[in-house]
């Protein structure tokens, strides 16, 4: 029911809302919506807008007659965020007509008749991001009408009638990114008038009355992507106008009056990829215009009624175009550097007066694999249209060939020489001559149709300075020749002649030399007018000097003078013109004795005055050159007495080194010498050990009968219940732990100072060999035997010794000692080997096959045999299967329990007893 009530209700209002909503509207509870509507009195007011409800979002009343708005028009509704009143009759905004919009993003009130906007318009406005107030009758607005529009991002103002903006005047409104002020009557913008914004990135100031740019105003936008300047009255433009724009992608220069592209204009502009150039009065596109276009792909170079020419490497420096228009210009020939676009997509060349002649002859194999990029028609300048391939392709184009030019001849001085060179070429090449003072003189065969060196003039110096050609001394003539008329010294020499035609150029050299003769005539002539000039001199002296002897010798000069002096000088005049002149003579004379004596003081003074200064600066010179020699005596003495501490510190290095060394040497020799005696020492005594440990035992298993043997080791001698001996291999390890410690307090039997100096000592192969050649004194009581195996291996295979069985007695053989059995005087017990074990096997080890090893290296006379059979077995260590053959030394001193048994054999006490009372 609940949602049923909501539907009824929405229906309600919706039904409401139709009633009162016009037929040329379209009207929501958020959104107005009108088009081509009439109202009373073409006033729109606030009970219009009313009743559409205070929740309005969006109001859009465009295309009607309205002329009139209410300053209250908008009040309460708060929540509006786009406002469209574009193409209608709006004649003035109102103060504060959207004052308090705080949500407004959008406002159109362009297409209208608005010819003045209060400075409150857009008082409040904080939100706004767009605003156009295009075509409009603006003549003039506030400054930084638009300061309160803090966040906007799109403004148009053009097609107005503004004809200037001051400086800052959007400065803030900083977060700017479009920017429209074409089609206004703009005749200047200042240079700080779009200062701040630094966030601009399309800017549009066509079909204006602007005269220039102002150097530095492109200098702020470093993010700018847009520009466009078509339609002014720009004549010619600083050649680092856009050297800020880095991001520059889109220009269009077209429509101004441009007669020069200044070189070196985009070279900061890499990134600019269209470019307009339409409708200018430029003559020619120069090689440097385009340099740093490098990912320029769209180019409009069209209806440039003066441009004539597009120099030779122009695209070279744009290989990325894939779009050139060239179309509706006065091109005569193309470039050869189009040749290299190959990314074009895109050529237009109609509407040109193209030549059809050798210059671009290339141009027909280019188009031919070219056709499908090509959308304009080929035609050449009254012709057939479609007819330029055909006439491109018989050209029949000729390179010049040198067919003559003047030999080597010998000209006279101030005659007259004319240097030829004839080529042969289609078209007729045209020639160039540089002489030897680099002065250059062109000549071309046909003027209608220019060469490559049309810019130069006829004649210039290396300087590019022109030359009178018809009145220097050396000229070009009609026929191509170089005429040189009052040949000088400096006109000798190789005369270049340079033949060049579009299909390629050659080169030739004339040379110019004068007659040797004329150098020795000149000589002569210029000895004979030297002696002449001399002796006239000398005749013109004499004549003067005899001159005025006669007047001296007969008085002449005083005859003269007395005749002239006519006037009486007793003359009243005479006599006061005659002292006037005797008083100023005076003065002057005064005056002169007064001059010459003042210069002379002065003069006297300035002697004075440079005497002193130079004595002053030669005492100071003199005290200078003292110090600066005792500096250098000190600085000597330094040097040598720290020259004489640095070789005694080397010495001293290197001698206490060497002691070093020595020392370290000795020791080490030393150290190993104690360290190879030890090692022999230790090596020598657990050799003794084992073999007397081994003599020990062979011994007790020899004349112990194994009833006792066994009692005996088991601890139950003479007791007749004793059972079979079973050793124990843990108190055998210890009794022999106890014999290796007591054969360490033995005396060391090698008498060797050196090794009772130090505990460490490595035998050396001269000391191994020498000691075995010596006879080597063993303590008394000492008897060395050899045992196969280690005493650890030895002892871990000990097993338990199994009971005697019966003896049979065997009369027929000795009494010996074996390891098949024991017998004891003339009883033998046997054995046999597979049930019973005789009881030293255990202890010795079996007679097993032996692999002998290499004899080691400190001691040779060591053998090492491991048994071969348990070699091929593998270990759970994973070691190699080898036994070192080891010596033991036992002590043989008498144990204080031994007595002499009565068969001459030493036994223990206790056994002695039993073995007399028990027969064998």
């Amino acid at each position: 029911m609940r949602w049923l009530h909501k539907i009824l209700t929405l229906a309600i209002i919706c039904t409401a809302a139709g009633e009162d909503c016009p037929t040329a509207c379209t009207c929501t509870s958020a959104r107005l919506q009108c088009s081509n509507l009439t109202i009373p009195g073409n006033h729109l007011n606030k009970t219009i807008i009313a009743k559409y409800g205070t929740e309005l979002r969006n109001i859009t009343w465009t295309d009607s007659t309205v002329q009139d708005l209410d300053q209250d028009l908008f009040l309460g509704l708060y929540k509006l965020e786009y406002i469209d009143l574009s193409r209608n009759e709006i004649q003035r905004a109102k103060d504060e007509l959207f004052a308090r919009l705080n949500n407004l993003v959008y406002l159109n009130l362009s297409r209208n008749k608005i010819d003045d906007i209060p400075r409150s318009t857009f008082k409040f406005l904080d939100n706004l991001e767009i605003l156009d107030v295009s075509h409009n009758h603006l003549h003039v607005i506030p400054f930084q009408v638009f300061g309160p529009l803090t966040r906007l991002k799109y403004l148009d103002i053009s097609h107005n009638k503004i004809a200037t903006f001051l400086d800052y005047f959007f400065k803030p409104n900083r977060q700017l990114k479009q920017l429209f002020l074409n089609n206004n009557s703009l005749v200047e913008i200042t240079s700080k008038a779009l200062v701040n914004l630094k966030e601009l990135e399309i800017l549009d100031l066509s079909a204006n009355k602007l005269d220039y740019i102002p150097k530095s105003i492109l200098d702020h936008f470093e993010h700018l992507t847009d520009l466009n300047l078509s339609y002014n009255n720009f004549q010619n433009i600083s050649y680092d106008a856009f050297k800020k724009l880095y991001k520059l992608k889109w220009l269009d220069m077209g429509g101004n009056r441009l007669k020069w592209l200044p070189a070196g204009l985009f070279q900061n502009n890499e990134n600019l990829e269209t470019f307009y150039l339409d409708n200018t009065q430029i003559t020619v596109i120069q090689n440097t215009n385009f340099k740093g276009l490098i990912n320029l792909q769209r180019l409009f170079l069209r209806d440039n009624r003066n441009l004539s020419e597009i120099e030779r490497y122009v695209f070279e420096d744009t290989p990325d175009i894939t779009h050139l228009d060239i179309s509706g210009n006065d091109l005569t020939f193309l470039p050869l550097s189009l040749e290299k676009l190959d990314k074009l997509k895109t050529l237009k060349i109609n509407k040109n007066p193209w030549a059809c002649d050798c210059r671009m002859a290339w141009f027909a194999a280019w188009a031919e694999k070219r056709k499908d990029i090509i959308r304009s028609d080929l035609s050449c300048r009254r012709a057939y249209p479609g007819d330029m391939l055909r006439v491109l392709n018989d050209t029949n184009c000729k390179p010049p060939q040198l067919i003559s030019s003047s030999p080597l001849a010998l000209y006279r001085l101030q005659s007259e020489a004319r240097l030829e060179c004839k080529f042969d070429g289609n078209p007729a090449p045209s020639i160039t001559w540089i002489t030897p003072t680099r002065d250059v003189f062109h000549w071309n065969p046909n003027p209608l149709v220019p060469d490559l060196f049309r810019k130069h003039g006829t004649a210039h110096d290396q300087y590019y300075r022109p030359i009178d050609n018809e009145r220097s001394r050396v000229r070009v003539l009609e026929d191509g020749s170089l005429l040189i008329t009052d040949i000088h010294r400096e006109d000798t020499g190789t005369y270049i002649c340079y033949a060049t035609n579009p299909s390629a150029n050659v080169t030739a050299e004339v040379i110019l030399n004068i007659d040797p003769m004329t150098m020795f005539e000149i000589k002569i002539y210029s000895l004979i007018c030297g002696a002449f000039c001399a002796a006239l001199f000398l005749g013109m002296t004499l004549l003067i000097q005899a001159i005025r002897y006669i007047f001296y010798r007969f008085r002449l000069l005083e005859t003269c003078c007395s005749c002239c002096a006519c006037v009486s000088r007793d003359a009243p005049r005479s006599r006061q013109i005659y002292n006037m002149l005797d008083n100023i003579e005076q003065y002057k004379r005064q005056q002169l004795e007064k001059l010459r004596e003042n210069y002379a003081v002065q003069v006297h003074r300035i002697k004075e005055n440079c005497t002193q200064q130079m004595e002053w600066i030669q005492n100071s010179y003199s005290s200078q050159a003292t110090h600066l020699r005792n500096i250098r005596d000190i600085g000597t003495n330094h040097l040598t007495s720290m020259k004489d501490q640095y070789y005694d510190q080397v010495k001293r290095v290197r001698e206490y080194s060497t002691s070093q060394l020595n020392w370290v040497r000795e020791n080490y020799v030393f150290q190993r010498n104690k360290i190879r005696k030890f090692s022999a020492h230790q090596i020598l005594r657990l050799r003794e050990s084992y073999k007397y440990q081994q003599q020990t035992l062979n011994k007790v298993l020899e004349n112990l009968p194994t009833l006792y043997f066994e009692n005996c080791r088991s601890g139950s001698c003479g007791r007749s219940d004793s059972m079979a001996f079973d050793p124990d291999v843990e108190v055998i390890d210890m009794y022999l732990k106890t014999k290796i410690e007591k054969l360490t307090h033995l005396p060391n039997p090698i008498t060797d100072d050196e090794s009772k100096m130090s505990v460490y000592y490595t035998p050396t192969e001269r000391s191994v060999n020498s000691r075995r050649n010596s006879p080597l004194t063993i303590p008394e009581g000492i008897h060395i035997n050899m045992i196969e195996r280690g005493p650890p291996k030895l002892m871990a295979k000990i097993k338990p010794l199994q009971p005697v069985p019966p003896p049979s007695l065997d009369y027929s053989t000795p009494p010996s000692t074996s390891k098949a059995g024991l017998s004891v005087g003339h009883v033998k017990y046997k054995c046999d080997r597979s049930e019973f074990k005789p009881f030293s096997e255990p202890l010795l080890g079996r007679e097993r096959g032996k692999c002998q090893l290499a004899v080691s290296a400190s001691s040779p006379e060591l053998r090492r045999e491991v048994d071969c059979e348990a070699a091929r077995e593998p270990r759970a260590e994973g070691e190699a299967a080898r036994e070192a053959r080891v010596l033991l030394a036992v002590e043989l001193a008498q144990p204080e329990c031994e007595v002499k048994h009565a068969a001459g054999q030493l036994v223990c006490g206790e056994c002695a007893g039993l073995c007399e009372n028990t027969p064998l």
